[in-house]
C-alpha cells in the first residue's frame, strides 16, 4: 500500500487498499484512528500527508478513473496561477460517477488535447487556458487571457477556432468575446478597455500598436497612436506593466517618444475603468491643442 501511495504523491484509493488485501473494516479503522486521512471522494493519503491544491487536483483524478485534469486544475499543472474553486476534470461522456467537490466536464475532448505529466493526464496547456477562460469568473478570465497572449500559450487565431467549434456549449458567448478583445489589436487587457472606449467615444485617426522609430532605431510599439499629430496613449494595465523592470523600461521609452517629437499620455487601469469619462475628455482636449478634431 506505501509503495503504492508512493507512486501516486502519497495518495492512494479504497479501491486500491482493498486490493492490497485490507478488509473494509481495516480500511474503515484506519480512516478512525487518522493512521489514514480521507483526502477526495475514495481517495485516501497516508498519516501527515500535507494536503495542497494540487494533492486535490490529483485526488480528482485518482477519484475517476479515466479521468482528465483541465480547466483550472490542468492550468495549475502546468505552473499557471488561477484561482482555486476546486478540482476540474473531463469525464467521458458514456460514464456518471460523481464525487463531492469535482467539477465535471463532459465536452468532447480531441487526442491532441490531452498529455501525460508527471504521470498524470492533463489537457494541454492551451486546452486549459481556453477552458479556463470560460470557467473563471469575468476579471480572472481576462487578467489569464492576457496573461496567455503575452506568453504565447494560445495565439489569436488558435482562440478564435476553438471558440468556432465549441459554439453553443457552455461559456461559449463569453469566449466569443474575448475573442474579439483578442483580436482588437491591443496586447494588454487596458489596451483593449481603450480601444473599447475610443470606438465608443466614436473617436478615429488612431492605430493600436504603433512601431516607431528614432535616429538609434525602434523605440517600441505604441500602445495606440495618433500618427498624424504624434500623439501616443500609453496604458499601464494591472497584469504586466507593474514589475520595477517594466516601470523603468515604460519610462526610457517615454522619454525617447518626447524627444522624438511625439507627446504623450498615460492612463492607469483605474483610469480606463473607473474614470472613463476622465480619459476620452483628456484624449479629446490633447487632439484639439495639437491641431486636429477629434471625429
Amino acid at each position: 500500500m506505501r509503495a503504492i501511495a508512493d507512486d501516486q504523491a502519497g495518495l492512494f484509493t479504497r479501491r486500491q487498499a482493498l486490493e492490497c488485501g485490507f478488509s473494509r473494516y481495516q480500511v474503515r479503522r484506519r480512516l478512525a484512528v487518522g493512521v489514514w486521512r480521507p483526502v477526495l471522494g475514495p481517495v485516501f493519503a497516508l498519516a501527515g500527508l500535507r494536503v495542497t491544491v494540487a494533492t486535490r487536483d490529483r485526488a480528482a483524478q485518482l477519484a475517476l478513473p479515466g479521468a482528465v485534469l483541465g480547466g483550472p486544475s490542468a492550468a495549475r499543472w502546468w505552473g499557471v496561477e488561477v484561482p482555486d474553486d476546486g478540482p476540474t476534470v473531463f469525464l467521458d461522456q458514456r460514464r456518471q460517477p460523481r464525487v463531492l467537490g469535482v467539477r465535471l466536464l463532459r465536452d468532447p475532448l480531441a487526442e491532441r488535447d490531452v498529455e501525460m505529466v508527471d504521470g498524470v493526464l492533463v489537457t494541454t496547456r492551451a486546452r486549459a487556458v481556453f477552458d479556463c477562460l470560460r470557467l473563471l469568473p469575468d476579471n480572472d478570465a481576462v487578467n489569464l487571457l492576457d496573461r496567455a497572449m503575452q506568453q504565447g500559450w494560445i495565439t489569436v487565431a488558435e482562440l478564435a477556432d476553438r471558440v468556432r467549434a465549441h459554439a453553443g456549449r457552455l461559456g461559449a458567448p463569453r469566449l466569443a468575446r474575448l475573442t474579439r478583445l483578442a483580436g482588437s489589436g491591443a496586447r494588454s487587457a487596458a489596451e483593449r478597455v481603450a480601444v473599447r472606449l475610443l470606438r465608443d467615444a466614436g473617436i478615429t485617426g488612431w492605430t493600436a500598436n504603433v512601431p516607431v522609430h528614432d535616429d538609434d532605431g525602434l523605440i517600441g510599439l505604441v500602445d495606440v497612436a495618433f500618427e498624424a499629430v504624434k500623439l501616443a496613449l500609453e496604458f499601464d494595465g494591472w497584469a504586466f506593466h507593474v514589475t520595477p523592470d517594466r516601470f523603468s523600461s515604460d519610462r526610457r521609452r517615454q522619454n525617447r517618444l518626447v524627444a522624438a517629437g511625439w507627446t504623450v499620455l498615460r492612463f492607469t487601469w483605474r483610469d480606463l475603468t473607473e474614470r472613463p469619462a476622465y480619459v476620452i475628455g483628456t484624449i479629446t482636449a490633447m487632439l484639439a491643442r495639437l491641431g486636429r478634431r477629434p471625429q
